[in-house]
């Protein structure tokens, strides 16, 4: 990722920044030292919308930080456009756009983060390495054709694609600056009446109103792009501003130089008509088959080497302390008090990691750590002296590796799937049972986005433009039904596309709740799965709500207020407010009679009128989502003590220090431990060291076993540095690592 450009007034394409130099090679420029949970290394470069920073995540992955300059900030309804924006970039999946993985709206300056590809741009590659031949176009043009639908299927615009947007690497080209461009014009427009976009890369309806730049206004700017890969500069030449714009708008473009087999194609794309542009799938059977090879000359080949080795350097370098937030308290003799564990965890996450990795080889109980965290009374499932290592799998499958993937069990089927990708495999053998692959209605052109299985079913979303689907598939890989459950609009402010579907929030009898987002906001809506039937709808203020259906009801978590709603009529039983800070990501779970909300606590309120019951494991800390299962409830908080609550009165069954440290809880993804009648389970730090789980016994939390596989290293580069996939049923646990699936048989004595 690079910075945007200057929004209306560049009279040539932005030289990029040079890469940054490794360590003892030159000053550094200077910069925050941390910017959220980012340990920052310096600045990448300024632009438009603000600065770029390379800057590193608490697990050692390497992103791209930008931060919006402060008066786009500070301008009317900009958090809520922003926060719209990079929730639509985080859909964003696909091999040729680096993911955008986190992001923070009310941040005193808003920012993004997103994966760091250490990779030159397209525009610093042709002035330094020449302009591309055929074969290196069609590769370039392929790239960029697979990058848009990926784009727009998410409900964005790229509005700014242009050769520093493109990066260049070894496997082909990455699309960058996707994320918050909409918002971000929005703002231009009412402050100043300009349009975001680069002079000579914008189509005519992007200069001539910004409001209708729709995808083809992408494909247009992907015929410049490729004219300037192929020529060393843009259709509509060089000069001033106002030259330019007005080219674009009225004169035919210039193709001089641009390959003879190539002209028509490009030509087409650069239509002034939006409508008769092709669409990128044709755009992508016309370029015909191409190897990003071709992209590569031996300059490139060393430069990319280069940036990649101090890619690495940056990586493995020792990490920059955190200011403390408060000075340690040491109260409890012999040993740590709760609040100096507190202290140590906030002035690095090294500390817990490095933690972890001695506690797979032994670790000790202290005095003073036997009380309650949190208050309450119950038993301590004490640890052993040392946690032994794990049995051997009762079968192990290679995975197909996937981003951002998630694991869950469709009765006797475990699937593996992303977005834009579902996998089912045999529990009983772990072979490959079926490929998700559902039948889309005649008008949807683009994949469908694999939502995730709540009841019987996996779920997942297609969009037409006028029309938005739900579509179910069950255990079999047999699809039930593909509904319409949101259509174009007919208000004049709409933009005139559908909703898009976004989220299979909960599954109760034969009524979906589900999450929608569209120029108006975010919303959720209740499908009677049999008839297709929308139920009810209603806004809600942002993309934090949470909507859990059970029985009869609904509970819904938008901004804070807790509402319970019919889950049929959507008519609202009762509400509560302020039960958790705007802008936090609570979970939600119920045993039939109990509510449970939990957020840095948990919150216990009665099904039937919202009356509050009781508080627990109140802490300072975000805790993860609770498993419910069998009266209680089990959960674990951001120190590593995992909590065994009685639904009932929320009392402490059981709380057991964990001797390995955790993973981050946190964030719309939480799942909470793996949870059977025997064993919870839940995967272990995947910080500096290599990624594994713990399991404990469900009866009074004894830590049974811990798994981390026994490579080192190795196996980190093997089976990556993302969290464990878990999931239990009986005595079995199912695991997934990025590239491995294990079946784990897991007595508990």
């Amino acid at each position: 990722m690079r910075p945007t450009t200057p929004t209306s007034t560049p009279t040539t394409v932005p030289q990029p920044p040079q890469p940054p130099q490794p360590p003892g090679q030159g000053p550094r420029p200077r910069s925050p030292a941390r910017i959220g949970p980012y340990e920052v290394f310096q600045l990448l470069g300024e632009g438009g919308m603000g600065r770029v920073f390379l800057a590193r995540s608490p697990g050692s992955r390497l992103v791209a930080l930008k931060v919006i300059r402060p008066e786009y900030a500070e301008a009317p309804n900009f958090r809520g456009r922003f926060r719209r924006e990079a929730e639509a970039a985080r859909r964003v999946s696909g091999f040729f756009t680096p993911p955008v993985l986190d992001a923070d709206a009310d941040a005193p300056q808003p920012w993004l983060a997103t994966a760091y590809v250490p990779a030159p741009s397209l525009h610093d590659v042709v002035r330094r390495f020449g302009v591309l031949p055929e074969a290196a176009l069609r590769a370039l043009g392929t790239g960029l054709a697979e990058a848009l639908p990926a784009i727009h299927g998410a409900g964005i615009v790229h509005r700014d694609l242009k050769p520093g947007n493109v990066l260049v690497t070894e496997d082909g080209p990455r699309v960058i600056d996707f994320g918050i461009s909409s918002a971000v014009d929005a703002t231009q427009v009412t402050r100043t009446g300009a349009v975001m976009g680069t002079p000579g890369f914008m189509a005519p309806e992007q200069i001539v109103s910004s409001r209708d730049a729709g995808p083809a206004a992408d494909l247009f700017s992907l015929g410049c792009v490729l004219v300037f890969a192929a020529t060393g500069q843009g259709p509509f030449g060089s000069g001033g501003t106002a030259e330019i714009l007005y080219r674009a708008v009225h004169h035919p473009p210039q193709l001089d130089g641009v390959p003879t087999a190539l002209r028509p194609l490009i030509g087409a794309c650069l239509d002034k008509d939006p409508a008769r542009r092709p669409p990128a799938a044709s755009v992508l059977a016309a370029l015909g088959a191409a190897d990003p090879a071709a992209l590569l000359t031996e300059g490139l080949r060393e430069d990319l080497a280069r940036r990649q080795a101090h890619a690495a350097a940056l990586v493995a370098a020792p990490p920059v302390p955190m200011t403390p937030l408060a000075p340690p308290d040491v109260t409890a003799p012999g040993g740590p008090s709760r609040r100096r564990f507190l202290w140590i965890a906030a002035a690095g996450t090294t500390v817990a990691a490095g933690g972890g990795v001695a506690a797979l080889t032994g670790w000790r109980s202290k005095p003073g750590e036997n009380k309650a965290p949190g208050g309450g009374e119950g038993s301590t499932g004490r640890p052993e002296r040392k946690v032994p290592a794990g049995p051997e799998p009762h079968w192990t499958a290679p995975l197909k590796k996937l981003e951002s993937a998630e694991l869950h069990l469709l009765g006797d089927t475990l699937v593996h799937w992303e977005q834009r990708r579902a996998i089912a495999y045999d529990t009983a053998t772990g072979k490959q049972s079926w490929t998700g692959s559902p039948r889309l209605p005649s008008d949807v052109s683009t994949d469908p986005k694999w939502l995730g299985v709540r009841g019987s079913l996996l779920f997942a979303a297609a969009w037409s433009g006028e029309r938005g689907y739900l579509l179910g598939v069950d255990a079999a890989g047999k699809q039930k039904f593909a509904h319409t459950v949101t259509e174009q609009g007919t208000d004049a402010r709409s933009t005139g596309f559908a909703d898009f579907v976004d989220s299979i929030q909960s599954v109760a009898g034969s009524v979906a709740v589900v999450g929608t987002s569209g120029d108006k906001g975010y919303g959720v809506l209740a499908v009677d799965l049999g008839s297709g039937k929308v139920l009810w709808s209603r806004a809600v203020n942002g993309s934090d709500f949470q909507a859990y259906a059970d029985g009869g009801l609904c509970f819904l978590q938008d901004n804070g207020t807790l509402r319970g709603l019919g889950l049929r009529s959507g008519a609202e039983r009762w509400k509560v407010r302020d039960v958790v800070k705007p802008g936090a990501y609570p979970h939600l779970s119920t045993d039939g009679e109990t509510l449970l909300v939990t957020s840095t606590k948990a919150q216990a309120f009665r099904v039937t009128d919202g009356k509050k019951l009781w508080t627990a494991v109140n802490e300072t800390t975000t805790i993860s989502a609770a498993r419910v299962r069998g009266g209680r409830a089990y959960l674990y908080d951001g120190p590593g003590t995992v909590f065994a609550l009685d639904m009932r009165g929320g009392e402490q069954v059981w709380h057991t220090a964990s001797p390995v440290g955790l993973t981050t809880t946190g964030g719309a993804r939480d799942q909470g431990p793996a949870v059977s009648a025997s064993v919870v389970a839940i995967a272990t730090y995947a910080g500096g060291d290599v990624p594994g789980f713990i399991v404990l016994r469900a009866s009074d939390g004894k830590p049974l076993w811990a798994h981390r596989p026994s490579g080192g290293k190795a196996d980190a580069k093997a089976g990556g540095k993302n969290p464990w996939l878990l999931q239990a049923s009986g005595s079995t646990l199912f695991a997934a690592s990025e590239t491995t699936l294990h079946a784990f048989r897991s007595d508990t004595p």
